[in-house]
């Protein structure tokens, strides 16, 4: 098929269950991301336009599809459309990866994840790990926001939880919150409020004006106990974890996400 390419030397059809669809027009970049993915043990289609990556996708129905957004023709906004549309290819899950950072209008046409280039090995290979899972592997089960109006702070929550195979979203402040978790429909949203600088009621204000994100659960890491009034005052659906200074926050902040998913039996959480 012409503009597409295989990374398989053996001349056979590559095998669904272990082929990932990489839709890049820069060779380098194409270049880049298939010696990332064949290393990881995938079989690695390549094509370099639309029209190539939407009768690729409907024919060999690949495990999962990176696609860049600035491609010659059909862009990658219209390919992931027509790829969402399509009942045989809607299922397929695609990450985004593109200069291009609109996470929110990527989330809202159905992008599984959307990365930002320059793309390293491990944050490739994670996103995929969180969205797709072969055989014996280990398939992330939760998808949690992290929240925080400082990007240190954010940057902070979002390593501690993907270390632990959570599927994480970064939201900074309370505002991109909102609008993202009417997008990628979060199970659970997480705010760290020992540093300052986040402000709890805006956030439970954000996610409870739309009746999609408004039963969203929260929790907040807070060093100082709220009063009946205060958390009256968030509306509810808050579940504050009282720190001491002394108490290392990723083990705090793990057990207690643990204790939420196994307490209410949220999407994804054992039965």
């Amino acid at each position: 098929m012409e503009g597409a390419s295989t990374s398989s030397e053996t001349g056979l059809r590559p095998d669904p269950g272990n082929t990932i669809l990489v839709v890049e027009d820069n060779p380098q970049a194409a270049k880049l991301l298939t010696l990332y993915l064949t290393q990881a043990g995938y079989d690695v289609l390549v094509t370099d336009n639309g029209v190539s990556a939407l009768e690729l996708a409907g024919q060999c129905h690949p495990l999962a599809i990176t696609l860049d957004l600035l491609l010659p023709g059909l862009d990658g906004w219209e390919v992931l459309s027509e790829l969402k549309a399509s009942p045989r290819t809607r299922d397929i899950p695609v990450v985004i990866v593109s200069v291009l950072d609109r996470q929110s209008f990527g989330f809202r046409l159905g992008a599984s994840e959307y990365l930002v280039k320059p793309v390293e090995r491990a944050e490739l290979l994670h996103a995929l790990r969180r969205c797709v899972h072969r055989e014996g592997e280990n398939v992330a089960c939760h998808k949690v926001m992290v929240v925080h109006s400082d990007p240190d702070e954010l940057n902070l929550l979002a390593m501690i939880l993907a270390q632990e195979s959570y599927e994480v979203i970064q939201a900074l402040g309370a505002e991109e919150a909102a609008s993202l978790a009417r997008c990628a429909h979060p199970d659970l949203v997480v705010t760290n409020l020992l540093a300052g600088g986040m402000d709890s009621f805006a956030l439970m204000e954000g996610l409870k004006a739309t009746p999609e994100t408004a039963n969203i659960p929260v929790l907040a890491l807070t060093p100082f106990a709220f009063t009946p009034e205060e958390r009256a005052r968030t509306g509810g659906g808050i579940e504050f974890v009282l720190m001491q200074d002394n108490e290392l926050i990723e083990e705090r902040l793990l057990a207690a996400i643990t204790l939420l998913f196994m307490r209410d039996k949220l999407p994804g959480g054992e039965s």
